[in-house]
């Protein structure tokens, strides 16, 4: 009976987290050549890489990605006002990628069986009611960095 219990009130346990995801295709997309360029400069060509850009809510304060526990990326990036583009970097899509935010002290985990499915995860952070919160969306289309 207990088990009954605990399945039911997952769902709103997730939902109290401090992230939330989606998959999405439908935004305007950088030109194909654009996006070679992009992937080439990346490195993140082949099948088993793929691409985090960090975009809105990031001003300065601390954000390191952990593979296999090293180091990957590791910067206090701050979001173009313009652009809504703050990093990039790539990474193995075979392995579990933490995202730790220092001043916020959230671990977000990229788990593979959803990032192989898409090239690029974009990060997003926003603070609601005084809490760093984080939305990260799946999906295989580039959008314009300019």
């Amino acid at each position: 009976m207990k088990k009954i219990g605990l399945f039911f009130l997952l769902p709103f346990l997730i939902l109290c987290g401090t992230s939330r995801t989606q998959v999405k295709d439908n935004f305007r997309s950088a030109t194909s050549k654009e996006k070679h360029f992009f992937l080439q400069n990346m490195n993140a060509e082949n099948e088993t890489k793929s691409v985090l850009l960090l975009t809105q809510g990031f001003k300065g304060e601390k954000i390191t990605a952990i593979q296999n526990k090293k180091t990957i990326f590791s910067s206090y990036p701050i979001t173009n006002l313009k652009t809504q583009f703050a990093a990039s970097f790539s990474f193995d899509n075979t392995l579990n990628l933490d995202i730790v935010d220092t001043f916020s002290n959230e671990t977000i985990l990229i788990v593979p069986k959803k990032a192989q499915k898409h090239k690029f995860i974009y990060f997003k952070k926003e603070y609601k009611e005084g809490k760093a919160r984080y939305l990260i969306t799946f999906s295989n289309t580039l959008r314009p960095l300019k």
